[in-house]
């Protein structure tokens, strides 16, 4: 059953709640909403006589959530009618959905499973950008080098998921590097991957995603680690990648005697040739607009210190005293993981917040814009979307996904999610009834 300005509709899918609110945001229910987001405050402890103990009253708790979801003024009637019309759009078909949009002075206005955790795709981007910014500096880069220990050089990896075979920024130049540096013949190659984890995949990935969907993950990645699919590199490509930096070296000169191995060089070791990565702020960029996942996944095993499940135990931790009471699941920075799981208002409720924070437009800089760039450049180019929305896409094989931003034309903020879940065709096809719900919001 749908509500929408007072009047009952009957859903044509599934049960679906557009709420437009009767009344201003200043509830009794937001009551309990604290006005610091960050941090709630103690009360201060009163004794009570001189031998009774020292009590201290507990806390309130700190919930933004009643807050940001409260009722505000109703639409037009106009507006409703196209916003029902899109929610109702045959064409979802028989996929679960999870949406939530919040106009500003009106609240959230449509509401369909709200709470029901679903896969968010390459919407988890936009968690991993937000842990990002909170908890790397952003001015801070990753960094390759390589190190003549003895007889052998050492190329120490530090996570850098931009690094390519060819170019500028590849082992050609740090081999170029090498050989400037005087050195022309070597014992052999070492390399040191230890800064992340040896696991290759984050919980929840499957067999068939790798390399298709995201290469093999290793403190060392050349071409997204996609460059080859074999059994031996699949399990190792740190191994696969020194073999490739080997073939360069031999390819401007420097006499490589000996195997490729995993090893380390100790602190008196030269360093011979260097590469620094974009910033963490320039990655994040990118990892939001192309949608890349091994920036995210280099991302948030740095996170976490070298591994995926503390990278995102960290961000979740980072996010406690935003006071949203977070309950869905992160098992990786991409999204490709099977047991990523949230609901379109707790991805809503996340972007509302992150507006607050001064760096807010930095971060979302990198957010595709429709019609324009990135992966929205090819879609929502109508005149009311046009330039307009800002959103992380989101597509996984049974799933789609859009979260992100816009403007009403009387200046209003928009704040949105849409997911999508189900059989793979069908998930597919929603994309255009995604885009007509988006449309019919922010048309006003």
């Amino acid at each position: 059953m749908a509500v929408l300005c007072g009047l009952v509709v009957i859903g044509v899918v599934t049960t679906v709640a557009v709420v437009v609110a009767l009344r201003s945001a200043t509830s009794s229910a937001d009551s309990g909403a604290r006005a610091d987001p960050v941090a709630p405050s103690v009360s201060s402890s009163t004794t009570r006589s001189t031998v009774a103990p020292t009590t201290t009253a507990a806390p309130p708790v700190c919930d933004r959530r009643p807050q940001l979801d409260a009722r505000g003024a109703e639409i037009s009637p106009e507006w409703a009618s196209r916003i029902r019309a899109a929610v109702d759009d045959p064409s979802w078909g028989d996929v679960q959905r999870s949406i939530s949009v919040w106009v500003e002075g009106h609240g959230e206005i449509v509401a369909v499973e709200p709470d029901l955790a679903l896969l968010p795709a390459s919407n988890e981007k936009v968690l991993t950008a937000l842990g990002a910014r909170l908890l790397l500096d952003p001015a801070a880069r990753f960094r390759t080098e390589v190190r003549l220990a003895g007889a052998h050089l050492v190329l120490i990896a530090d996570g850098d998921p931009t690094l390519r075979s060819r170019g500028p920024h590849s082992l050609a130049a740090l081999a170029q590097q090498v050989r400037a540096a005087g050195v022309s013949q070597v014992a052999g190659v070492r390399v040191d991957a230890s800064r992340f984890e040896s696991a290759t995949t984050a919980r929840g990935w499957q067999d068939w995603q790798v390399p298709t969907y995201v290469g093999p993950m290793s403190a060392l990645v050349v071409d997204d680690n996609r460059g080859r699919t074999d059994a031996a590199y699949l399990a190792d490509p740190t191994l696969g990648n020194g073999e490739a930096f080997a073939a360069a070296l031999r390819a401007v000169g420097v006499r490589v005697a000996g195997p490729v191995s995993h090893g380390s060089a100790d602190a008196a070791a030269s360093v011979v040739a260097g590469l620094d990565s974009p910033t963490f702020a320039e990655l994040s960029h990118d990892m939001l607009l192309g949608s890349d996942n091994e920036i995210a996944e280099s991302l948030v095993r740095q996170i976490g210190g070298g591994t995926t499940d503390a990278g995102t135990a960290r961000i979740t931790e980072a996010l406690a005293p935003w006071c949203l009471h977070l309950t869905g699941d992160a098992a990786d920075g991409s999204g490709l993981s099977r047991e990523d799981r949230r609901s379109a208002r707790e991805w809503r409720r996340l972007l509302q917040v992150a507006l607050e924070r001064p760096w807010a437009s930095q971060v979302w800089a990198g957010l595709p814009v429709a019609g324009r760039t990135g992966t929205l450049s090819g879609r929502l180019a109508g005149p009311a979307t046009n330039g307009n929305v800002m959103a992380k896409t989101g597509t996984i094989i049974g799933g789609s996904a859009l979260s992100g931003y816009a403007t009403t034309p009387d200046g209003r903020q928009v704040v949105f999610s849409v997911l999508v879940n189900g059989e793979p065709a069908s998930a597919a096809r929603t994309v255009g009834a995604i885009d007509r719900l988006v449309t019919a919001v922010v048309a006003g």
